[in-house]
């Protein structure tokens, strides 16, 4: 007899059913993406690419970007939850409910702590590896530039119908899918292995963060990650998380259209320009402020009291 009840099985193997998940999801969309391309506009530019002779087609680069999005995240997310629970809604928590002022507080976390992860970033990117590490340190800058690149071509963009193509490619599929993939599945899955909340947020953060192969960016995307953790457990509602990160990404992506709109330099979005140390200060404060208001929130929402007086959630 199949198992739904993720209780039943060990977390272990639970874990090992995720990644294979993922890399048959990863293997499968990628090989789609190179069909609808071959189909839709020629051999060549995939080939180009494939051998880094050229940069090759950015609607390659789109298709590809968002076909494996797809595949990496959203597909074994739903896949993993049918196989490991009869009600996969309940289990990734996409039918939980919650009140409407934690919708109005996410909003204002996100926006508060901005400056705060602004800080981050520059402390982030003035780390220095010791002189032995100093052939890693080259190879993880070289890195960081081709992802820098590979981003400034996504971001080109000076028309409406490109800003919705971009908010959906960069904002929408990475908010659900890994918010899906690392909060409903994974973070569950080190919370039932460690039997620590806390360690299954930061140890699935820190995975978050390391997956997007930006080293210099590790620090504040870990930071986000962890938030994004703690909004899942203490909401119970992976929506919030969503929201999240959905305004994290779309942002950005809005804030490239207006700088190409007025001819900024995209680089300039990378640069930033450091704030007062007034503005991180207030940015700590209010984002301290509105974490514990998310919480007290989230706790009053989810507390029922049976005949022991005992919380039930």
């Amino acid at each position: 007899m199949a198992q739904y009840r993720s209780s039943e099985r060990h977390p272990f193997t639970s874990l090992l059913i995720l990644l294979l998940l993922i890399i048959a999801g990863v293997v499968i969309f990628s090989l789609i993406a190179l069909a609808v391309s071959v189909t839709l506009y020629g051999l060549n530019p995939v080939l180009d690419i494939a051998t880094g002779k050229a940069i090759g087609s950015i609607n390659f680069l789109k298709i590809f970007q968002i076909s494996t999005s797809i595949g990496m995240f959203i597909i074994p997310a739903l896949v993993f939850a049918r196989i490991e629970s009869k009600n996969w809604l309940g289990y990734l928590k996409l039918n939980a409910a919650f009140p409407f002022l934690l919708v109005a507080i996410t909003f204002l976390l996100m926006f508060a702590s901005a400056p705060l992860l602004e800080y981050s970033v520059e402390l982030n990117r003035a780390m220095k590896l010791p002189e032995f590490l100093k052939g890693l340190e080259i190879w993880m800058k070289n890195k960081e530039d081709e992802m820098a690149k590979l981003t400034m071509q996504l971001l080109d963009m000076k028309t409406i119908p490109v800003l919705a193509l971009n908010l959906f490619m960069l904002a929408i599929i990475p908010a659900v899918g890994e918010e899906l993939t690392f909060r409903a599945c994974l973070q569950k899955i080190f919370g039932k292995m460690f039997g620590n909340h806390h360690m299954a947020i930061w140890l699935t953060a820190i995975i978050f963060s390391a997956i997007h192969i930006q080293f210099y960016g590790f620090i504040p995307r870990m930071l986000l990650g962890a938030l994004f953790g703690y909004l899942f457990f203490w909401s119970k509602s992976i929506w919030l998380p969503i929201l999240a990160h959905f305004v994290n990404n779309g942002t950005a992506v809005v804030t490239a259209y207006v700088y190409q709109r007025k001819g900024i330099p995209l680089d300039n979005l990378e640069v930033g320009t450091p704030s007062p140390s007034y503005i991180y200060l207030i940015s700590f404060v209010g984002t301290a402020v509105l974490i514990w208001l998310f919480y007290k929130v989230a706790a009053n929402s989810h507390v029922d009291k049976n005949i022991d007086g005992k919380r039930l959630e």
